[in-house]
């Protein structure tokens, strides 16, 4: 009675906690456009076009879908955007707790698993913001469900083709997490070992491509012309990779240096903890108490099914290609990039948690009765933890404003006659409307014949600007004068949480 008495608060604490999180996502939905891939993805919902960049390359037009549909109804872009993300995430319980529970087999208790993600501070504060990622993260649970659901019967066309169609949905939705495609691996193997082997793999990866011809065929039409869809998307691939995009080739960086950045900065201190050295230490102590129970109490991990050991050997490898595109081919500067990794992360610590805990149970000794006891107190207390930190930085995200907001502000007020050259601030510039003359500046040779052609005109740059100066090589030392700084939350902002706005020197 008492076991049952605890399972059931459990529970109730688990839906409380994503009730919550789904209600402080909309109700603190950002305000603030912050960054260049904001603004395309609110303009998108007036207008779609590629050309214009609403959005950039490759157009995530699930996402925009989504988004126009909120806007019927409450007419603003950006909150429809954050809207739909926290509408679709409350959607990717289901399958996170259908995951949990065919992995851990701990029945109703695996709804603490989608409130242990639901709570993650980062993951949160995607939600409630609008960029694809989120979205992206619920269709990757979708995805990752319906893989492990045709498993179970890989000769069944429907579970088959509902795992493409997810996948169809999730790379158009969110390119980038192309990699986890990989998941189909151990599907398609299944394929394999039976008759006909060639004939159902043709016809698997046939109804794979016409999934993501669906979503392609409408971004084709809405440029007008294949050729002209075709050009676009080659130079766009082009800029990514060679200029612009932040991976290892456009961005001079030494790869140790890369590594520890995507480590440390972006998986543990930004998408894992947030900044909370409380949680930190909670996942580490869930880490090393589970681990440490295995070994030191000999215990042996629960028979799994053959079904599950293929899903989560193909999970891993998803998440080991993925951790590499993340490091080799994305920008390294913007911590949203690695929270796919969170997926199998907390999927394998909660299985970890949960089979290690059951079979402490069944010892039924004093000590692995504590060692239970002290896993499911952490367990619970970093879901709290994360609820209440989370939801203080929804708050502050809400109302602090970004620092891109803060310079507009201060330079609108500037009265002599100036132009200000930035880096992508011009883009959220451009989106506040401002009427002040401002540039996106690339080469320092041009903002030198930019800078001279009016000497009455004060020119002001941000530090962003002078950083690409020196990376060229240029002299830009004797030529600053600093007259400005404006800060805010490095977690809502990491790359352009603090601008120094310098005035050049003639």
């Amino acid at each position: 009675m008492k076991h049952n008495a605890l399972n059931t608060l459990l529970i109730l604490m688990a839906i409380a906690v994503i009730g919550t999180v789904t209600s402080l996502s909309i109700f603190y939905a950002s305000p603030y456009v912050r960054t260049w891939d904001e603004v395309d993805f609110t303009l998108a919902i007036e207008r779609f076009d590629l050309l214009a960049m609403q959005p950039h390359f490759p157009g995530y037009p699930y996402f925009i879908l989504g988004g126009w549909i909120m806007n019927l109804w409450m007419n603003n872009g950006l909150k429809a955007l954050s809207a739909f993300n926290a509408l679709v995430a409350l959607s990717a319980v289901l399958p996170m707790f259908w995951l949990a529970r065919r992995l851990s087999g701990s029945g109703a208790k695996s709804l603490l698993f989608p409130a242990l993600v639901a709570s993650s501070p980062y993951l949160w504060l995607m939600s409630s913001r609008p960029m694809s990622e989120c979205a992206g993260m619920a269709l990757l649970w979708w995805f990752l469900w319906s893989v492990r659901y045709a498993l179970d019967r890989p000769a069944s066309l429907l579970r088959h083709g509902l795992a493409l169609m997810m996948l169809g949905f999730l790379l158009g939705t969110r390119l980038s997490f192309f990699p986890f495609s990989l998941a189909l691996v151990p599907l398609w193997l299944n394929l394999w070992q039976g008759p006909g082997r060639w004939r159902k793999l043709g016809y698997a990866a046939l109804a794979a491509l016409l999934f993501q011809l669906v979503w392609i065929a409408g971004l084709v039409m809405s440029e007008g012309t294949l050729a002209g869809f075709w050009k676009l998307s080659i130079a766009f691939v082009e800029g990514h990779f060679s200029e612009w995009g932040g991976g290892i080739v456009s961005t001079p960086m030494p790869i140790g240096e890369r590594i520890t950045q995507l480590v440390f900065r972006n998986l543990a201190g930004s998408a894992l903890t947030a900044g909370s050295a409380l949680i930190a230490v909670a996942l580490v102590l869930l880490v090393v108490i589970a681990g440490g129970s295995r070994i030191f109490l000999r215990i042996r991990s629960g028979a799994q099914s053959r079904e599950n050991r293929q899903f989560i050997y193909g999970l891993v490898g998803c998440a080991v290609v993925y951790g590499l595109w993340a490091l080799l081919g994305q920008n390294i500067e913007k911590p949203r990039h690695i929270v796919p990794l969170l997926a199998p992360m907390f999927l394998l610590l909660f299985v970890l948690i949960i089979r290690t805990t059951e079979q402490l149970e069944a010892a039924k000794q004093p000590l692995p009765s504590v060692m239970r006891a002290i896993m499911y107190g952490l367990l619970v207390g970093l879901i709290i933890t994360q609820t209440i930190y989370g939801a203080e930085l929804q708050k502050r995200q809400a109302v602090e404003e970004p620092a891109v907001y803060q310079l507009h502000d201060y330079v609108r007020q500037i009265q002599d006659p100036f132009v200000l050259f930035t880096w992508e601030e011009t883009r959220v510039l451009h989106y506040l409307g401002a009427d002040y003359d401002h540039d996106r500046i690339y080469t320092y040779s041009y903002f030198q014949a930019l800078a001279e052609a009016n000497a009455k005109r004060r020119v002001l740059l941000t530090d962003h600007v002078v950083q690409g100066f020196i990376q060229q090589g240029k002299p830009v030392q004797g030529h600053l004068k600093q007259i400005a700084e404006f800060t805010s939350e490095a977690l809502f902002d990491p790359a352009y949480h603090r601008i120094i706005l310098y005035e050049w020197v003639r």
